[in-house]
């Protein structure tokens, strides 16, 4: 499970001393009826607004509230009312700067924002299935009309509906973002682009987008514009109003476009248009943060991902210093990359680094501080350190209850990673007591098809494979598989990792092709994602050893298992339980060929790093004990 920092959107303001005051209001969201009319907001009275580290006031009766501010830059740690919510709970971890414009605050009833999610949803089904039937009846009208074969007809039938299981893939993000949507703050032209989309009527937003003119000749008109203004000092303060409203405006066209293309889950295109507007401005954090969350997210595209996050860090710094907000979350999500390609030494430092800003910031009591033990321990449990991994993961789970209360999805996550950590201890019943926690948060917040409702079935899974359940298991493994498809498409690790879940399974009900058959789909994922040199990669190459064992022939075996070991030994050093697994399962190739001395040495070496990471009492540190036994019998009996 893959924790994720919100990116926070930076201004760079002159710093003041004095106090200064920021005006504003709470309301509920403007929304837009059927013809596409505006209805504003309500205004709600006596809602309570706290100032990180500084003063806290209610709203008037009217909704109006006065904010005293030490700084010209400030953060919201709170805002509540009772029987409301905040529609966008990024407002508190948003930066603002004090400014004449009021500060307008959106709340909604939790049954309402709710709804509004869902009714988003259902919209987006609906377009989503219209979109089929109309591409059915296409291909239907070409094969009557003789323009397609039979065998292309088929052809074209199983592409839409491979396509189809892909366009699942945003609609959760795309419902939250419209449900978040308050109509109030956009001005009329996006009001009704973003009604058009809503609606699905996409020839209109289509129209109303082109309307301004062609976006790319737009950014290459700005870009001339960019080199121009250096050449023009004496108009620069005029030049430069010119420009960066023009930017913005462009940019917002790029990021209708974006969205445009997203809500038809044609996620290269609706990248290009990130990257497009992220190109405006080099400078703006925010664009940065965007288009490296996306290409992460879903192209899993890494080391664009990581070149976007290290642009944003750079700036970050220079427009704020070290020990800021926005700092962290580069660092954060630098980390989460960096862990995700087993560099765990990075990963580590940059989530150090995170933690140590979030913690001056905001104290220990945050969200952030929180996600940030929680990634902390998901690179000591990598490098089988769980004592240390179960620490970090109980901070977490402490700091998520006292602040998000108990049925939230940093909760989850919380109850997940401990779940993780008992499995690996071999505490097995503890482990699948967490995983139901985990998984019925998740469920009631998300949803069935979210990816951290797959994580909890492939842990799940995971628990019923080592207690030898295995029909159980692979219900569980089919389910997980079934969601990261239709979330993630067929080449992402998630995919991966439950085609070799699946894998193994087949493997122990002696179903060897179906087995080889995972196996290699699941590796052909990971290499084409990661490379040669990653653990999964590894674990891959194990897996298809232990099919070559299985047909006896240990010549192949022996060498899918040692290229498991060179990358195990290169990622993690010599003391891990997976560089054990590898020492392990050439011993055994070596015992069916009656190498006992071989054997013997392989085991023994297995069991020294069981040993020292799970202890005597372990079960698979006994398993080896009792492997050792058998083998030094064999040589006593030569």
């Amino acid at each position: 499970m893959r924790s994720f920092i919100t990116a926070i959107l930076l201004f760079a303001v002159t710093l003041l001393s004095a106090q200064t005051t920021q005006k504003g209001y709470v309301k509920t969201k403007g929304r837009i009826d059927n013809n596409g009319q505006l209805i504003p907001g309500k205004r709600i009275a006596g809602a309570a607004i706290q100032l990180t580290g500084g003063h806290s006031t209610v709203g008037d009766a009217n909704g109006n509230f006065t904010l005293t501010v030490p700084d010209r830059k400030f953060y919201l740690s709170d805002v509540r009312k009772q029987g409301y919510v905040l529609s966008d709970p990024d407002v508190l971890k948003k930066q603002y700067a004090c400014s004449a414009n009021p500060l307008v605050i959106t709340m909604e009833t939790p049954e309402r924002q709710a709804d509004d999610q869902l009714a988003a949803e259902r919209k987006l089904r609906r377009q989503l299935q219209a979109k089929l039937q109309q591409r059915e009846q296409e291909i239907d009208s070409l094969k009557e009309h003789h323009k397609i074969s039979e065998e292309e007809y088929r052809q074209a039938l199983q592409q839409l509906y491979a396509e189809q299981e892909n366009n699942e893939r945003l609609i959760s993000d795309m419902a939250r973002r419209y449900a978040e949507l308050d109509y109030d703050l956009l001005d009329e032209f996006y009001r009704q682009v973003s009604f058009c989309l809503e609606k699905g009527d996409l020839v209109k937003a289509d129209s109303l987008l082109a309307s301004k003119g062609d976006v790319r000749q737009a950014v290459l008109d700005q870009q001339q514009k960019a080199q121009a203004l250096q050449e023009r000092k004496k108009q620069l303060r005029r030049a430069e109003a010119v420009f960066a409203a023009d930017n913005e405006e462009v940019a917002r066209r790029c990021y209708g476009y974006f969205e445009r293309f997203s809500t038809q889950f044609q996620n290269d295109s609706a990248a290009y248009y990130l990257e497009l507007r992220a190109t405006l401005d080099t400078t703006n954090v925010q664009w940065q943060l965007d288009v490296a969350n996306f290409v992460d997210a879903y192209l899993a595209q890494y080391r664009k991902a990581t070149s976007y996050y290290e642009r944003a860090l750079r700036q970050a710094i220079a427009q704020n210093g070290t020990q800021h907000p926005a700092v962290a979350t580069c660092y954060n999500n630098i980390g989460l990359l960096c862990k995700v390609q087993g560099q765990y030494a990075q990963a580590m430092e940059y989530y150090q680094n995170s933690l140590e800003i979030w913690k001056s910031v905001y104290g220990e009591n945050h969200p952030d501080v929180a996600t940030t033990y929680n990634n902390i321990g998901g690179v000591h449990y990598s490098q089988g350190e769980y004592p240390q991994a179960m620490d970090c993961f109980r901070k977490a789970l402490s700091i998520s209850r006292a602040v998000c209360g108990e049925n939230h999805p940093d909760v989850a996550t919380c109850y997940n990673n401990i779940g993780l950590t008992c499995y690996s201890q071999g505490d097995y019943e503890q482990a699948m007591s967490y995983y139901r926690k985990s998984l019925d948060i998740q469920k009631m917040v998300y949803g069935e098809n979210h990816p951290d409702v797959a994580t909890s079935y492939n842990n799940m899974g995971v628990v019923c494979y080592f207690q030898q359940d295995y029909d159980q298991a692979k219900a569980y493994y089919l389910k997980s598989l079934a969601i990261s498809k239709a979330v993630y498409g067929d080449n992402h690790p998630e995919v991966a990792v439950g085609y070799n879940n699946i894998g193994l399974v087949y493997y122990l009900q002696d179903d060897y092709p179906h087995a080889l058959e995972s196996f290699q789909k699941a590796l052909a994922i990971f290499k084409s994602v990661y490379g040669d040199n990653h653990p999964e990669v590894a674990t891959n190459y194990n897996n298809v050893g232990g099919m070559y064992k299985m047909q006896e022939d240990f010549t192949q075996a022996l060498e899918y298992y040692h290229k498991a070991l060179a990358i195990y030994r290169s990622v993690y050093g010599e003391t891990h339980p997976d560089v054990a697994t590898s020492y392990n399962n050439i011993g055994n190739v070596c015992y069916r060929q009656e190498k006992y001395s071989q054997a013997l040495e392989y085991f023994q070496k297995a069991l020294t790093i069981l040993e020292t990471v799970y202890g005597d009492e372990h079960p698979d540190t006994q398993y080896l004990k009792k492997s050792v036994q058998i083998v030094e019998e064999k040589l006593q009996n030569q």
